[in-house]
């Protein structure tokens, strides 16, 4: 049953504080590991200014917004944790080839959902204008399932026709080698699957907290309609996805456009954390069977 998703729209911030306050959370979340990866004073100065964008935004030195300031300590552990990410990820693509740490990306996770959920009090918002409501809770849990069983059906009919492409263009070489990349650098992690599930709860949160719950009313202020909204949150989820792959980031995309029209179409964040952070621990999952079986140790060398 379709919601009414009006109450996403309600005390919404004009056009083009809504622009400004999606860009500067797109640039938080992505912006710090390509800065890293150019060098520790280009992170530092991109950080400086974002640091200065967020003041602006957020204006905690006014009296009646003095809480303002917990958005300003969002933002430095954000930036801590992704800062981290990158630096730990250069020094190990010096040493032996790409490699996840989880401390850092649970740092940005929390940091982030806390700048938001400051930057939502500051326009006079609350839980309700991201999808995050008491009423129905453990109905919106259970609905998990269902969209989680969808979101393995666009996953499939996503892969097939990228598949395709990549045999056509000769890239699945390529991709595939990006693909066990990852998988091994999950499996260095050392993480059980409880452990990683526990962990997925809070990264897949943060990324539908800010991708679904925030961006997409934030776009559908600035461009006045739900599906380019929906599409352009998309895009901007896709771009963080690169290190799996080139047509992994068109595959993360249709993922993405998957999540926004459900959010769209229930206006509840719930299920799509529970979805995500399934799908991914199952994926998990998979690939430490692959693992112990020995298939990935049969495919092509990085």
């Amino acid at each position: 049953m379709r919601r009414d998703v009006a109450v996403l729209l309600e005390n919404a911030p004009p056009r083009r504080r809504a622009l400004s306050e999606a860009a500067f959370v797109f640039l938080a979340v992505l912006g710090p590991s390509a800065a890293g990866h150019a060098g520790r004073v280009v992170l530092a100065v991109f950080a400086a200014a974002l640091l200065a964008w967020g003041l602006a935004l957020l204006r905690p030195w006014e009296a009646s917004r003095a809480g303002a300031w917990l958005g300003v300590l969002g933002l430095l552990v954000a930036l801590g944790g992704t800062g981290a990410g990158a630096w730990v990820a250069t020094a190990a693509e010096q040493e032996k080839g790409f490699s996840l740490s989880m401390a850092p990306l649970c740092l940005r996770a929390l940091g982030m959902i806390l700048l938001v959920a400051v930057l939502l009090w500051r326009d006079d918002q609350g839980p309700a204008q991201v999808g995050l409501v008491r009423e129905g809770w453990a109905k919106e849990l259970l609905l998990g399932v269902p969209v989680l069983v969808a979101t393995y059906a666009v996953h499939i009919a996503a892969s097939v026709p990228l598949a395709a492409v990549a045999v056509a263009l000769k890239l699945a070489d390529k991709e595939l080698l990006a693909r066990k990349s990852v998988a091994t650098a999950l499996l260095d992690t050392g993480l059980g699957v409880a452990a990683f599930a526990a962990i997925m709860v809070v990264v897949t949160g943060f990324e539908e907290f800010v991708f679904r719950g925030f961006l997409v009313p934030r776009l559908r202020v600035v461009l006045g309609r739900w599906v380019p909204a929906v599409l352009v949150a998309a895009v901007l989820f896709a771009v963080g996805h690169f290190y799996e792959g080139t047509l992994a980031v068109f595959q993360t995309f249709v993922m993405g456009a998957w999540f926004g029209f459900v959010f769209w179409f229930r206006g509840r964040l719930l299920p799509l954390v529970v979805a995500h952070a399934a799908f991914n621990t199952i994926s998990f999952t998979l690939v430490m069977y692959l693992s112990k079986s020995g298939f990935l140790d049969k495919q092509p060398p990085l």
